[in-house]
């Protein structure tokens, strides 16, 4: 790995990390004593409302003023973000808090997902995604079990919540003032460049994706964060804890395989492992409803596909779409799925534990929609340079194809 490819990686996988101990703090502050009942829907969407706004602006400044402008932006915009987290006493001030780390953090994933998609070669690019991208399930994973075990404090809760956030901003103040510009995004920006991509190749990636952010934003958020706070909520560090260690034991195993298999396959297999192990869930209600180990092992399960999914995800996002709208496009397609989170966290609140199951048997069945018409008609992107798979539908604006 070059050393500007490993500055990188360390960089931006501290940045998931930390991204992945923000996802997790809506529901865990849940409990805390300024957060009553009423207010728990509020700031379970206070995450996917500033994540689908960060989503957008991020992601189209990113192409404006370069990965390396945005992620310095959205460096700064997160530090500010500790202050309301650590010091605010009621509930808007964590929901400011929330949102503007959500906003930055959020954000900077589709940044990272461009930049680290331009630096990597074809050999490694798929490996370096996925493998930076799981360190967000690593920080999820590591911030429910420090809810566990300080479960018996809200101050110490919040004072250890606060100082795994705090640690990481000299990591990024250091590796973010060190990183190159990408390379790509300079030799793009300034030219007479184009995006022209038939109607039928656009739906078929578009649908794509789309169906594949749907799947994966709403069945995690669902899964992982709201089902604690909305159905058991005894239980909401341990699920945290459970689905996302499934999540990062996945992703490490699945590092050495996504640049060698053909990624079609591997995403059928994701998406309709995740199908079957979700509908698992309903037998189980029916079955052995009173066994907390079987819904535990499902969960795990499901968190396993559902890396799966992820990874799939966060190596085509930035593969699929040219260099010149790569950031743009990655953040209206998460912006999307975003929309119906938010949209779903009221819809799922009456909803029985049945009726919250099956509808998320529902989402992993439109993600399986998606997989089957990408194997049955999209491209094997593996090994395959971002020429090949994405900016060749770039050509100059006088209509004449870019030189080779």
């Amino acid at each position: 790995m070059r050393r500007e490819e490993a500055l990188a990686v360390a960089g931006t996988g501290v940045t998931m990390f930390v991204w992945g101990v923000v996802l997790a703090l809506a529901p865990l502050m849940t409990s805390w004593p300024m957060v009553s009942r009423g207010d728990v829907a509020y700031l379970l969407v206070a995450s996917p409302s500033a994540l689908l706004v960060g989503n957008l602006v991020i992601g189209r400044l990113t192409d404006r003023i370069g990965r390396k402008g945005a992620l310095t932006l959205d460096m700064a915009l997160f530090t500010a973000s500790i202050p309301f987290i650590a010091f605010s006493n009621s509930f808007v001030g964590l929901a400011v808090g929330v949102a503007l780390a959500e906003f930055s953090l959020g954000g900077d994933e589709t940044t990272v997902l461009a930049y680290m998609s331009e630096l990597s070669g074809p050999s490694s690019r798929g490996r370096v995604l996925v493998g930076v991208t799981n360190l967000a399930n690593v920080g999820a994973l590591a911030i429910s079990a420090v809810s566990m075990l300080t479960s018996f404090s809200f101050e110490a809760q919040r004072e250890a919540f606060v100082s795994l956030l705090a640690a990481s901003v000299p990591v990024l103040v250091i590796t973010r003032l060190w990183l190159p510009e990408s390379d790509r995004w300079s030799r793009y920006r300034s030219g007479p460049w184009r995006v022209s991509m038939g109607a039928w190749d656009y739906f078929v990636r578009l649908y794509f994706l789309l169906t594949m952010a749907i799947t994966v934003v709403l069945t995690y958020a669902l899964m992982a964060i709201v089902m604690g706070p909305y159905l058991f909520p005894s239980l909401t560090s341990e699920i945290l804890f459970v689905y996302n260690l499934g999540e990062s034991l996945a992703g490490f195993a699945a590092m050495p395989f996504v640049d060698s298999h053909d990624r079609r396959a591997f995403t059928m297999l994701a998406y309709l492992g995740g199908a079957v192990t979700m509908a698992l869930f309903v037998l189980q209600y029916y079955v052995a409803r009173a066994s907390v180990a079987a819904f535990m092992s499902l969960l795990f399960a499901n968190g396993v596909f559902g890396e799966l999914a992820w990874a799939v995800r966060v190596i085509m996002e930035p593969e699929l779409f040219p260099t010149t709208v790569r950031g743009t496009m990655i953040g209206v397609v998460r912006a999307a799925a975003y929309a119906l989170y938010i949209g779903s966290i009221f819809f799922t609140q009456p909803f029985t534990v049945p009726e919250y199951l099956l509808y998320n048997v529902g989402l992993w069945l439109v993600g399986v929609s998606g997989a089957g018409l990408w194997f049955a008609r999209g491209l094997d992107t593996s090994r395959r340079s971002l020429d090949e798979v994405s900016d060749r539908f770039l050509v100059l604006r006088r209509g004449q194809p870019r030189a080779r």
